[in-house]
């Protein structure tokens, strides 16, 4: 069957088209739909169409308040997307546990502990990088006013969490269903940077890097089975070098996360063989 395998399960090539495919086409819109509204307003004012298209353009994909009010919505989308796939093709109900967003002292001590996590491997990017005469950390925070500066920290949050909610607890959680842990997981973290290959320009370090990084998310998501640990550590990882103005080598960052991974695998198995005993 093409939609469905021998065990009458949905295919899950075309669960994950179903998870992206509307993501995409809604995020395009919310760029185009005020850009072209601004475009219209700003013509009307009396300014040429190139030069009206060009502001709006800067509004809302360049500017802090405008692209991070475009981004939270795009951030929210994730959640309607997997409550439909869990509801109409897995059905099953749509509830906090089955976003890994379940609630909990200990689930929301792990947002300190994600929020630690992420700035000890961000600043060792760069003293790693060090070594190597390459990522030299300079302190030079970017000047936001008050309103942007929360705009812009409310949107790595919210995509933080809403995209380790779609590709870790709704994606990653079938794939190791269907294949198994280690499959599923570097399955899953393979297509996450994938997809930002359709948004964005890597290089093949950058690349190799980021599946690390994504590699490590799932290890400790199926440690955890909460979103707010990784979804932290997604959040600083994408808003720290943007408040600090500061990106890390290649070099510092592939070798900070193979060992990262490393050690988070190694004390994962030990952890999962202990608790067999």
């Amino acid at each position: 069957m093409i939609l469905k395998n021998s065990e009458g399960e949905v295919r899950l090539i075309w669960l994950l088209l179903l998870l992206v495919i509307p993501f995409l086409i809604a995020a395009y819109l919310l760029r185009y739909i005020p850009i072209r509204i601004q475009t219209t307003i700003l013509i009307n004012q009396g300014l040429s169409e190139s030069t009206a298209l060009s502001q709006a353009r800067t509004t809302f994909l360049e500017k802090p308040i405008g692209s991070s009010l475009v981004g939270l919505i795009q951030g929210l989308l994730w959640y309607p997307i997997v409550c439909f796939l869990i509801r109409r093709v897995n059905k099953k109900n749509c509830d906090l546990k089955s976003l890994g967003l379940a609630l909990g002292m200990k689930k929301f001590l792990l947002i300190p502990l994600g929020l630690i996590l992420g700035l000890v491997m961000y600043f060792g990017y760069f003293l790693v990088g060090s070594f190597f005469n390459q990522g030299e950390f300079v302190w030079s925070p970017v000047k936001l006013g008050t309103t942007a500066t929360i705009l812009v920290s409310l949107n790595f949050i919210i995509n933080g969490l809403g995209e380790e909610t779609a590709f870790r607890a709704y994606w990653q959680d079938r794939l190791i269903h269907r294949h198994g842990l280690w499959i599923g997981i570097i399955l899953a973290s393979a297509s996450f940077v994938l997809l930002h290959l359709l948004l964005y320009h890597f290089s093949v370090e950058f690349l190799v890097s980021s599946i690390l990084l994504a590699c490590l998310y799932g290890i400790l998501y199926v440690w955890t089975g909460s979103i707010f640990l990784v979804g932290t550590m997604h959040a600083v990882f994408n808003l720290t070098p943007q408040l600090l103005q500061q990106w890390p080598s290649d070099a510092g960052i592939i070798i900070v996360n193979s060992i990262a991974l490393a050690l988070a695998t190694i004390i994962y198995l030990w952890f999962r063989e202990r608790h067999r005993l």
